[in-house]
């Protein structure tokens, strides 16, 4: 495609819409590809570079974009992270899910999470405290890593071979505590046993203090689009997780099967 002029550009940026559109479009890119620079976004939505890096500071001045401080490249903000919560408040998952994870919540009585996927981490979109007085607190919208965390090892055992090796090639395997899982070896094989097992399992190894159990969630299609967990202190959880596990794993169950699922299609499930 022939490139569109400076001048051009920038008149279609001076309207309402056309400045609109180019924005979306840089926020659309994000989708296949987490971090890029601004040669990529320019290259992307057919707009020169000065263009493209207005459009971008503009994004970033509301929160839509930032700036990795370690890499330099942009990537979604937090403002998307929060608008994505609010766009899943409409779905079929937070009207299905809620009353499940209550009961689940007061069946364990530990602190119950859903979690959705974004690129490498998985989102809190949805929690509830447990009934018991010291519980562990988190804050919706905040991140949760794939390998470090039940919710992530979760998800990760509902992925197809391809695309679930495709990550863990790019995933960072930070060390978090000392029982965190930084080999990628190791991790595929934790993957399998959680296939096999039916819920994943984070034994201190985002937190300290912090022990849960995870399961996936699965849409009509069959394919994973969320994860549940009931978490709480160490000291509380270790030496449950076999009771904990099994009803998170009956949970999940019950929401994907809600949300037109059928386990029958799908094996280890």
């Amino acid at each position: 495609m022939k490139k569109t002029s400076t001048a051009v550009e920038e008149k279609a940026e001076r309207t309402p819409v056309g400045a609109l559109e180019r924005a979306l479009a840089i926020l659309q890119t994000f989708k296949l590809k987490q971090e890029k620079s601004i040669m990529d976004l320019a290259a992307e939505v057919d707009l020169s570079k000065s263009t493209t890096y207005r459009l971008a500071e503009r994004l970033r001045e509301l929160g839509f974009l930032e700036v990795n401080p370690r890499t330099g490249l942009w990537r979604l903000g937090g403002e998307v992270v929060q608008l994505g919560v609010a766009a899943l408040q409409t779905t079929d998952l937070m009207e299905i899910a809620p009353p499940i994870l209550h009961r689940l919540s007061e069946t364990t009585r530990e602190a119950v999470n859903l979690a959705v996927f974004d690129s490498d981490r998985m989102i809190l979109v949805y929690r509830e405290q447990g009934p018991q007085s010291v519980t562990i607190s988190s804050r919706l919208g905040s991140h949760r890593p794939m390998h470090a965390s039940s919710l992530g090892k979760a998800y990760m055992s509902a992925m197809e071979d391809t695309e679930l090796s495709a990550l863990i090639g790019k995933l960072t395997l930070n060390a978090y505590t000392d029982s965190t899982i930084t080999d990628r070896e190791a991790l595929k094989r934790e993957v399998a046993e959680i296939r096999a097992r039916g819920y994943a399992r984070d034994d201190s190894e985002f937190e300290a203090t912090l022990a849960c159990c995870a399961a996936p969630v699965f849409d009509h299609r069959g394919m994973p689009v969320a994860a549940i967990s009931a978490s709480g202190p160490v000291e509380r959880v270790e030496g449950r997780t076999v009771e904990i596990g099994e009803a998170v794993r009956a949970a999940a169950r019950e929401i994907s099967e809600r949300l037109g699922f059928n386990p029958a299609g799908r094996l280890g499930t």
